[in-house]
């Protein structure tokens, strides 16, 4: 039976992989649904932007779902780092085929031919232009990834060439951002052509609505303080609400409980961390310094962790207002940020713009500030005694 449960947990809270069906897209029905209205009913372009773990592969997944049932064609491929306009986009025509276009193989063998002698924007919107039959929606994921700012304007171009030529093809971009801007500029004429879809941390009601239905379809119960712990630790994360529900879940089955309380989230966060630990060795060093040297108030440091989990990109301003809410003096904010600054990157010295390296990190160092204080209460420092098993 504990196999079972176990067996049925991990495939419901899918915390290692994006979900494709919509009731299990929690927290994203607006997003969806103006998705859909955007690029199915409207036409449109899209681009979905947030940062890594926000679930923007799972809203495109659902989305290509739904798209596919009312008969829409879905091109699902993610963008790489280097490579040119015609290295980006040939593989999609290819993907298409000749079907959506009304041609023989023989026909669109040639009409190909032409377009990869001269991948221009102009050349591959001609060849959209001709579809058809289906309307054919190409997702670009990844899109961060792709570096060549002379690729970028020629997809703006192409954005823009479709939307003239009436054609049934869209696009919807899908990246790490905190800014569409930062994602694809595109000129003042394009974007009432475009949608933008950013990804905001999930509401504090459905992140414990996720948790409840998802643990009771299971046979678990999380007490009150159990799934505030739990809500305040994901900081609406999509990612971290699954993956340390899940844990948390794992450790009541092992031990044979219906009931979770706040012990049991502490032992299943320390182990999700573990997991994390084996990918980002050096921040999990750094944060278990942090909290054991006892430099920093602990809401300081709490403080700092949730500004930056909130948003893909903060400034000392954002720090200093937030230590100033938990009443600690915002003097010690250079400080805290040399303290961490091993684990930050992406630093703009102009703006003074502020992110982790590690996107998925500031949940995991509210973690360590968990566990040290439910130390307080036994005496006995926890993240010690994690260094020593």
């Amino acid at each position: 039976m504990a196999d079972r449960t176990r067996t049925l947990a991990i495939r419901l809270f899918g915390a290692h992989q994006p979900v494709d069906n919509p009731r299990d897209l929690f927290g994203r029905q607006r997003e969806l649904d103006t998705l859909t209205g955007a690029v199915i009913d409207s036409h449109m372009h899209a681009v979905i932007y947030g940062p890594r773990g926000s679930g923007k592969t799972s809203l495109v997944r659902v989305f290509g779902d739904l798209a596919d049932a009312r008969g829409v064609s879905v091109i699902y491929l993610s963008c790489a780092g280097g490579g040119d306009f015609g290295e980006l986009m040939v593989p999609y025509l290819d993907e298409i085929g000749p079907a959506a276009f009304g041609m023989r193989a023989d026909d669109f063998a040639n009409a190909m031919a032409l377009v990869r002698t001269a991948p221009t924007p102009r050349s591959v919107a001609t060849m959209l232009a001709r579809i058809e039959r289906d309307d054919v929606v190409l997702i670009l994921d990844e899109f961060d990834r792709l570096e060549d700012k002379e690729t970028k304007g020629q997809i703006a171009l192409l954005i823009k060439l479709l939307s003239d030529m009436r054609s049934r093809a869209r696009l919807i971009f899908v990246g790490i951002s905190g800014d569409v801007g930062d994602l694809i500029d595109v000129h003042a004429s394009v974007r009432r052509h475009i949608l933008a879809v950013g990804l905001a941390p999930i509401a504090d009601a459905d992140v414990e609505r996720f948790i409840q239905t998802t643990s009771q379809a299971i046979g678990l119960q999380f007490d009150g303080d159990a799934l505030s712990m739990l809500r305040w630790l994901v900081c609406g994360s999509p990612y971290h609400m699954r993956l340390l529900s899940l844990h948390s879940c794992l450790c009541a089955i092992e031990q044979d409980h219906r009931f979770a309380d706040t012990d049991t989230v502490l032992a299943g966060v320390v182990r999700a961390r573990a997991i994390w630990r084996e990918t980002n060795m050096r921040d999990d060093a750094l944060f278990a310094t942090l909290v054991r040297e006892n430099r920093f108030p602990l809401s300081a440091i709490e403080a700092f962790a949730q500004t930056a989990a909130m948003r893909l990109e903060f400034t000392p301003e954002d720090l200093a207002s937030a230590l100033a809410a938990t009443g600690t003096d915002p003097a010690i904010m250079p400080q805290l940020i040399e303290a961490l600054s091993p684990a930050l990157g992406r630093l703009d010295d102009k703006t003074m713009r502020l992110a982790f390296e590690d996107v998925l990190a500031p949940q995991f160092l509210l973690t360590f500030c968990a566990t040290e204080r439910s130390a307080t209460k036994t005496g006995q420092s926890r993240i010690i005694s994690e260094e020593g098993q």
